[in-house]
């Protein structure tokens, strides 16, 4: 969009200073979208497939933006068990709330634990879009898709965190396998669904 008024500032000069203001307040109203790791509130609030799709760089950082990772997929699956009517579909809600809840659990206790003077906040995008008022087979769609992109998230940083070393303890990299293989199991069977289903 700045871009966009180039020769609008070349022709029309006195208007510098309005398009610069403009340009400022686009640019801090994408930096908005901070989270924090333990806070479970405040998602859904985008749509699309962001979900912080920078690299981490440490294992700290992999736990910190691993948690309102987890946290929304947990959500999101509430939201397509109270509405879904396939029970395949309800029980794999069920397990992806119980496995997640499980592993935001001990991640929030490694942080504690290995990493108690750092400020654990995470720069989230939300991934997952709203369903709900959807007409239930949307709705159901939508979760699928979504979610497949919510785990190929989860799987990329995990074989990252192996694939770089940045495990530095044994608990993080076996989560990291047990991500890769959960996951990476639940995305084709997502996909074997939406064939199926749609």
């Amino acid at each position: 969009m700045c871009k966009s008024f180039k020769n609008s500032i070349q022709s029309k000069p006195g208007r510098l200073l309005f398009l610069v203001m403009a340009c400022l307040a686009l640019a801090v109203g994408s930096g908005e979208g901070l989270a924090s790791s333990h806070d479970n509130g405040g998602m859904h609030q985008g749509g699309g497939h962001h979900g912080g799709d920078h690299m981490v760089q440490s294992e700290f950082d992999f736990l910190v933006e691993m948690i309102p990772h987890h946290q929304e997929a947990v959500d999101s699956a509430r939201e397509i068990r109270a509405v879904t009517q396939r029970q395949e579909l309800r029980e794999f809600a069920e397990e992806v709330i119980e496995v997640q809840q499980r592993e935001i659990r001990e991640m929030e206790e490694w942080i504690d634990k290995w990493y108690p003077e750092k400020m654990a906040h995470a720069r989230y995008e939300p991934m997952m879009r709203d369903i709900q008022g959807l007409p239930v087979e949307d709705a159901e769609r939508l979760f699928l898709e979504d979610m497949i992109a919510h785990h190929e998230m989860a799987v990329e940083k995990a074989e990252q965190v192996l694939s770089e070393d940045l495990a530095e303890h044994p608990e993080v990299a076996r989560m990291a396998r047990e991500i890769i293989e959960t996951q990476g199991q639940e995305i084709e069977l997502m996909q074997k669904w939406i064939d199926e289903w749609f």
